[in-house]
């Protein structure tokens, strides 16, 4: 029976220190996995970005205003005044925006003013396009010349 007793010790600590070693390798190419997925992910986005920023410039360029609209949502009603204090909420807190006028008329947000660069006209109109009641970005934003 003593040996009985041993013997199902040792194997149920042997299987213990297998099933550790099984899952710790599982982790750690989970972990591998998550970690190539994020650096993807950002690598995609700052790419996009700098898609967005070559599109402003050359439409600026071209008539002095970019638009850009996104699907509404169904029965997605915000009032305009909620629209325009979100987004400028929002722009206040960006440093280079503070200084972005925003007007809302039936979901068409209109971005005025004048930014340091191409840049902040993309963030301006991605932080727009990213909220709730919004359909279309209009912006008038120009890029200030350096003195």
């Amino acid at each position: 029976m003593k040996k009985f007793v041993i013997g199902f010790l040792l194997g149920w600590i042997a299987g213990a220190v297998l099933l550790w070693y099984l899952q710790r390798s599982k982790t750690q190419s989970q972990l591998d996995e998550a970690r190539d997925r994020v650096t993807y992910a950002a690598w995609k986005a700052g790419k996009s970005i700098q898609e967005f920023v070559e599109e402003i410039k050359v439409e600026l360029a071209r008539s002095g205003q970019v638009v850009r609209e996104k699907t509404a949502a169904v029965g997605n009603s915000v009032s305009a005044a909620t629209v325009t204090a979100t987004v400028k909420g929002k722009l206040l807190t960006e440093s280079g925006l503070r200084g972005v006028g925003v007007e809302t008329t039936e979901g068409v947000v209109t971005l005025t003013g004048s930014v340091a660069s191409h840049e902040d006209i993309a963030r301006a109109m991605k932080i727009a396009l990213e909220t709730d009641g919004v359909i279309k970005v209009v912006s008038k934003i120009q890029v200030a010349v350096a003195k």
